[in-house]
């Protein structure tokens, strides 16, 4: 019984970590036996299905800097504090370090549509993680003023591709984003004329 509550407890600290603010979670051997014995039970991620299925995170914001085509800086509206996200589901050409085809152009567009101080919503998609592997929120970025998913735009302009991290799991979006990638392919839009 003292296992499963452990098990448990441990199942909720997991899912409730993404919605805490710069948490940080711990996780140690716990001896769960009567005293005396020598056994003990230890939980992990691994070894403890979630109790439900990630939320999404909504967040308000203005945009602060545009870094280059799927990467924007964003100042939150409640907390005040500016995260960096990486736009969920597209991959735009590199303009840092070595400058690739229709990556200057991805930027710019981007900044065009996205000027310093337009208000934005976030999303994250409950199938994929809060942040990447650099600390980048990964979120669908949404322009206030018309609702317009700016990630699919992105996509539908031929500034960038669809990308998926996991294929086992895609995000969501991803049969609309990949229709936009295939009409803007047929027209030879942006990148899909390099």
């Amino acid at each position: 019984m003292r296992q499963f509550i452990a098990a448990v407890t441990f199942a909720l600290l997991v899912s409730l970590a993404p919605h805490l603010d710069q948490a940080t979670t711990t996780t140690q051997a716990v001896d769960l036996t009567p005293t005396g014995s020598s056994s003990y039970a230890t939980t992990t991620a691994e070894s403890v299905a979630p109790l439900a299925a990630p939320r999404t995170v909504r967040q308000k914001g203005r945009i602060t800097k545009v870094v280059d085509g799927d990467t924007v800086d964003v100042r939150l509206t409640r907390s005040r504090r500016t995260i960096r996200v990486r736009m969920i589901g597209i991959d735009t050409p590199e303009v840092h370090g070595q400058v690739e085809c229709g990556g200057p152009k991805a930027s710019r567009w981007l900044k065009k549509r996205l000027p310093r101080g337009t208000k934005v919503r976030l999303a994250s998609d409950s199938t994929q993680d809060r942040s990447d592997h650099y600390g980048r929120a990964l979120r669908y970025v949404i322009r206030a003023k018309d609702g317009k998913d700016m990630n699919r735009a992105q996509v539908r302009v031929g500034n960038a591709e669809v990308y998926v991290f996991d294929r086992t799991s895609p995000f969501k979006r991803v049969a609309k984003y990949r229709a936009s990638e295939r009409r803007a392919k047929k027209a030879r839009r942006g990148i899909w004329s390099c």
